[in-house]
């Protein structure tokens, strides 16, 4: 019987916490949001999204695929067929109970923070000890140097169910400031019925900063960060390492698992909080793919330490033998195997082609060969032949693919922008739109009007379910340009631009070599984001959304506030240098040539002598919403039209910029433009027609820059009319532009009202 797309939705809440106490799979909440799995720890479900991933694999999903890869132990070529049994199954059985899935974990308690003084230690370490010393092999008196310093610490007993269990060791956190912030906790004993993989516990204690981890300095401890999956190896490493950890003046640095982004984090801190001179990055993970893929992050971005302006460079250690740093100590080898990003990301290349090959049962959890050994390996007769017309594609084919996509589409929306030129209404969609105060950037503005005219409000997928918003099965988002990032890129010899994650392994072998160039080039991601109408958003959910509204002036035209909204303005004026003479210059501006809207209302003016000597005048007798208006118009020519600029566009254009910019900024200020505005839109889109069509989205977008580096110093300088952190501005007096006419060049000729 077919599924109605009702009960796929009812379907798609199906909690997985609540199909693991269904069938009693056995896991620890560290967080009210997170759960572990007791046998495999390094699967996460996140309940809030109601997704897991399986860090030590690298499967994420939902609880279909939790069921298929977890509970059945299946694989990406088995049919998910049995996971789809097994969750109608709990369907039915949620159904028959009659339980409301909405609610059935329903966390209305706070975040726990955490507090290191109430976590259960002991005054004793005889436990903690013998665990260290005679199970994990750590040197006796590097261990009693630990317990008395507090790095390491004996906790209490404790029970799980119906279990009390011996003292764990804690292994407490501290941030880049020294304060106690989160712990580890190590179970001491073994218990294989319920660690099946590891047979002893971990967890994190609730409420820990993740922005940090457990970790130990060397030396000064601000040059090199070394970064662990598990505080065991992290001393494991340090034991075998002491004197190079001194020298280098490292910090060495538990993420407890393998997000290598933490370590990022740690290091911003520290040069935030200690002005840290940090310039190298280990990666001293696991010797398994989880650790390879975990450390490629560090291949695929540049860094660079904003005190002292250096590259950071990135390196990868692993073991001589084992799987980590502990498996090596225990069986009494000593030594690391130092490679480059590039070999880290190589080897990985290598590990995923070869666990393809290997059976569900033989796939070993580690390859512990030297890196001249492991070659590419030959596909088989059955990798090379597509299942069902889907061919296995590597991850450098899916991301060019996918960006050709988005490239695709944003050249589509792009092509459209002559519309604007050839309808005034259409122009004035952009313009309302760009008025909101939502703070996209011009470009961005103009493809997301482009792509959907009726768009308002806009977020990522994630942004929207952080807000508790969930967007509508089956939307289709709009593509924009993210935050750039630094991405590190190989020159080519014919000058092509090739991102190091995409580059062959010969090409990053010369860059490495300095035989080809590798720059750090500023990119800008495509990202997809979705309309407030694609989601389930309702009306009380809106406002705290929507940004600070400065002042509404279409209800609200107080001389008080219209004041206010043009004391910002003149704000914004001496903030370009820029001084506005509004009294005593009505004579040099009536000298002004007339244009078809009648007399000029103000201009800007700049020195021919000295280009950094610039003027905003504006008639004395305008009244207030026209002096507002006016102003905006100038201050648009200022941050276009000066003699410093390289826009050397005809009058008409210039005029056409200033006149699209002050549209947005007043009407920004809630002063509506009234009936006749399409009227003068239309002579606005008649101007851009006597341009060539590629020029128009140029034009356009350096206009609206223009209104919206205005319109966010509104919002954060006005709230409901009012000034915040109010600053004198200075107005020159008449007498300090006494050889305007002579000295002086015009950069516009009208500013006129078109409201």
């Amino acid at each position: 019987m077919a599924i109605s797309k009702e009960e796929r939705a009812q379907l798609k809440l199906l909690p997985i916490r609540g199909y693991c106490d269904w069938k009693g799979i056995p896991y620890t909440t560290d967080t009210p949001t997170e759960l572990r799995m007791v046998d495999h720890d390094s699967l996460v479900v996140r309940t809030k999204l109601n997704r897991f991933v399986w860090n030590s694999t690298g499967v994420k999903g939902d609880l279909v695929d939790f069921i298929h890869y977890y509970e059945l132990g299946k694989s990406d070529g088995d049919s998910k067929g049995p996971a789809i049994k097994n969750q109608l199954a709990y369907a039915r059985f949620v159904k028959g109970e009659n339980i409301d899935v909405s609610k059935l974990y329903e966390d209305n308690t706070p975040r726990y923070k955490f507090d290191y003084d109430k976590v259960f230690k002991t005054q004793e370490t005889n436990v903690a000890k013998d665990y260290l010393v005679n199970q994990r092999k750590l040197n006796p008196q590097f261990v009693d140097n630990l317990l008395k310093s507090g790095a390491v610490v004996q906790g209490s007993r404790y029970r799980e169910g119906d279990k009390l269990h011996q003292n764990p060791v804690i292994f407490p956190w501290k941030d880049v400031n020294g304060k106690i912030v989160g712990a580890d906790r190590q179970g001491t004993e073994q218990d294989f019925e319920h660690y099946k993989k590891r047979g002893t516990s971990k967890k994190i204690f609730a409420g820990s900063d993740t922005s940090t981890g457990y970790n130990l300095s060397f030396g000064s401890g601000d040059k090199t960060l070394i970064l662990f999956e598990s505080p065991i190896d992290l001393l494991s490493y340090a034991q075998q390492n002491h004197q190079d950890m001194v020298k280098s003046n490292a910090t060495l640095l538990s993420v407890s698992g393998t997000d290598a982004k933490r370590g990022l984090q740690y290091l911003n801190d520290a040069v935030a909080a200690k002005q840290a001179k940090f310039n190298k990055i280990t990666v001293a993970f696991d010797n398994d793919v989880a650790g390879f893929k975990a450390a490629d992050y560090f291949d695929r971005f540049s860094f660079k330490n904003p005190i002292t302006g250096e590259a950071i460079e990135a390196e990868r250690h692993i073991p001589l033998q084992g799987k980590d740093w502990n498996e090596q100590l225990k069986a009494g080898v000593t030594g690391r195997r130092v490679m480059s990003m590039t070999d880290n990301a190589n080897r990985l290349d290598a590990l995923e082609k070869l666990a393809v090959q290997e059976t569900q049962t033989g796939k070993p959890d580690y390859v512990d060969v030297k890196m001249s050994t492991i070659q590419p390996v030959k596909p088989t007769v059955e990798e090379q032949t597509p299942k069902k017309g889907k061919e296995r594609r590597s991850k450098a084919d899916r991301r060019k693919e996918n960006a050709l996509k988005n490239k695709q589409i944003i050249q589509e929306a792009m092509g459209k922008v002559a519309k604007y030129q050839q309808d005034p209404a259409e122009l004035k969609k952009l313009l309302d739109f760009t008025a909101t105060g939502l703070n996209y950037s011009a470009r961005n503005s103009m493809l997301i009007q482009l792509q959907n005219p009726k768009a308002t409000l806009l977020k990522g997928y994630k942004q929207w379910s952080a807000d508790g918003i969930q967007v509508n099965k089956g939307e289709k988002g709009i593509k924009i340009f993210g935050a750039p990032t630094n991405l590190k890129t190989i020159i080519d010899s014919n000058g092509e631009k090739i991102r190091w994650a995409d580059a062959t392994p010969e090409q990053k072998q010369l860059a490495n070599n300095n035989q080809l160039e590798v720059r750090s080039v500023k990119h800008y991601p495509v990202e997809t984001v979705f309309d407030v109408r694609q989601t389930n958003a309702i009306a009380e959910q809106l406002p705290s959304m929507l940004p600070n509204r400065p002042i509404d002036l279409a209800t609200d035209k107080s001389p008080k506030h219209l004041d206010a909204a043009y004391k910002t303005l003149l704000k914004f004026a001496d903030k370009l240098k820029v001084p506005v003479i509004d009294q005593g210059v009505d004579e040099q501006i009536a000298k002004r040539p007339m244009t078809w809207q009648g007399q000029a209302k103000g201009a800007f003016v700049q020195s021919k002598t000295n280009k950094d000597e610039k003027y905003i005048l504006l008639r004395s007798d305008l009244t207030p919403t026209d002096k507002i208006h006016t102003l905006a118009h100038e201050i648009a020519h200022a941050q276009l039209h000066s003699l410093q600029s390289q826009n050397n566009w005809p009058t008409a254009i210039k005029e056409t910029q200033a006149e699209l910019s002050s549209y947005v900024i007043t009407k920004n200020l809630g002063i509506e433009p009234g009936e006749k505005s399409v009227d003068y839109i239309a002579g606005w889109s008649k101007n851009l027609k006597a341009l060539e069509g590629q020029n128009t989205g140029k034009i356009i977008s350096q206009a609206l820059k223009a209104s919206t580096d205005v319109t966010q110093y509104l919002s954060d300088n006005l709230s409901n009319g009012e000034v915040r952190q109010p600053k004198t501005t200075k107005l020159l007096k008449p007498d300090k532009l006494a050889v305007v006419e002579q000295n002086y060049q015009a950069i516009n000729q009208t500013s006129t009202r078109h409201m």
